[in-house]
């Protein structure tokens, strides 16, 4: 869907929306509503003192976390790295507005403007720590097409995903640009379809901007005791040959000639997660599989080598750490190779981040309380490199949701 046909897209569903039903009226002051039903008189209330608060509000709906972690980085490499440690942190402050059938999103976080992480390492002398906006969008859903969903900005990721959908999305990444969303029920299932037509780089000397198409297809199926989603996604980069992006992070994988990519990216990634319970314990199975149907024999630019073009995970997480005294456990394997996707867009956490790697994924996270969780995290990797690369990762968080 090109720019155009979105903003026709959205006009028309403005035009629908204003043919919906008015929304009720403003509520009553406190004052008033006592008087009507007797407790004070006209004159004791005008004199009550009304708390007078901005119209918004009432419509928002505030959210905010932190998280403390340490970190440290086992190497086993040719280039003979030492281990490292590090702590880290992440804040992230945010809020949503109703204003009639419109939602403003809004949310700042901690970082060093990466597209795929928003942690901030403890460093440079107590430095002070930047903030950055994480979220800025709109989206559009009419009471008259409840099944559509339309959204603009920089926004949360439009495509459903389950935690191995970081083949493709790294958990932090907030896509800009233009999405749909549409939605029906069948039955005891529910069909979606996602759209997306994000910006990736925009270049005032040239027309070889470089945009990803998404469309994705999927259902959730609720049968008795199991809850079953699958999809199926087509990303496809447009001149994805024609620069670098001008990001400030590069991951490993993907072949590149001075920076730029070689190979051109059209991803399949096909999903399926399966959801039930283990005697009382939320226990979930799923896996992703992605592939590059683009040709990455001779690259995009006719230069590149014969590369990689797919990846997998597999895995499963027992149990659910969010209500008080709950826990959780998982183990995922994780193939992914150097062309298979983007790599700047994938999981920044396995390895050192990217692609051309595979390995081992676990952790234990346990939540005292609805608001409070600690988590252990440990990957094992290995390089699908010439160079040997192995790298082994451990995380241990402390969050907080206030």
């Amino acid at each position: 869907m090109t720019q155009r046909a979105w903003w026709l897209v959205m006009a028309a569903a403005l035009l629908i929306d204003w043919q919906a039903p008015a929304q009720a009226a403003d509520k009553k002051p406190l004052s008033e509503v006592l008087y009507e039903a007797g407790v004070l008189t006209k004159e004791q209330a005008a004199g009550v003192q009304e708390t007078v608060w901005p119209s918004f509000v009432d419509r928002a709906t505030l959210s905010s976390d932190l998280r403390v972690r340490h970190e440290s980085f086992f190497k086993q490499s040719d280039a003979k790295e030492v281990d490292r440690h590090r702590q880290r942190f992440r804040l992230r402050i945010g809020a949503k507005i109703k204003v009639k059938s419109f939602l403003v999103v809004v949310r700042v976080a901690s970082g060093t403007g990466e597209q795929q992480s928003t942690n901030q390492s403890f460093d440079n002398l107590f430095t002070q720590k930047a903030i950055w906006i994480d979220h800025a969008y709109v989206a559009f859903n009419s009471p008259s097409a409840p099944f559509l969903t339309l959204a603009a900005g920089r926004m949360q990721n439009p495509f459903t995903r389950v935690y191995t959908s970081d083949l493709v999305w790294d958990d932090d990444v907030n896509p800009e640009g233009f999405a749909e969303q549409l939605k029906f029920s069948a039955g005891d299932a529910v069909i979606f379809v996602n759209l997306a037509q994000l910006v990736l780089d925009e270049d005032s000397g040239d027309n070889h901007d470089q945009w990803m198409m998404g469309e994705q297809l999927g259902t959730t199926i609720n049968a008795g005791a199991v809850k079953a989603t699958l999809a199926g996604a087509l990303y496809q980069v447009l001149n994805a040959t024609e620069g670098t992006f001008g990001s400030p992070a590069t991951q490993d994988g993907n072949t590149r000639v001075g920076g730029v990519l070689v190979n051109r990216y059209h991803v399949m990634d096909l999903m399926v997660a399966l959801s039930t319970k283990v005697g009382d314990l939320p226990f979930q199975v799923m896996g992703d599989y992605v592939r590059n149907l683009a040709d990455t024999t001779t690259g995009g630019n006719g230069v590149g080598t014969a590369t990689g073009n797919v990846g997998y995970q597999v895995g499963a997480i027992l149990g659910k750490a969010s209500d008080p005294n709950t826990w959780e456990t998982a183990y995922f394997y994780k193939v992914v190779e150097t062309d298979a996707t983007l790599a700047d867009l994938s999981d920044s956490d396995f390895g050192d981040g990217g692609l051309a790697r595979r390995g081992h994924i676990a952790w234990v996270a346990y939540s005292p309380t609805k608001f409070l969780q600690g988590k252990v995290k440990f990957f094992m990797t290995k390089s699908d490199g010439v160079a040997r690369d192995d790298i082994n990762r451990l995380q241990a968080d402390v969050a907080i949701k206030f």
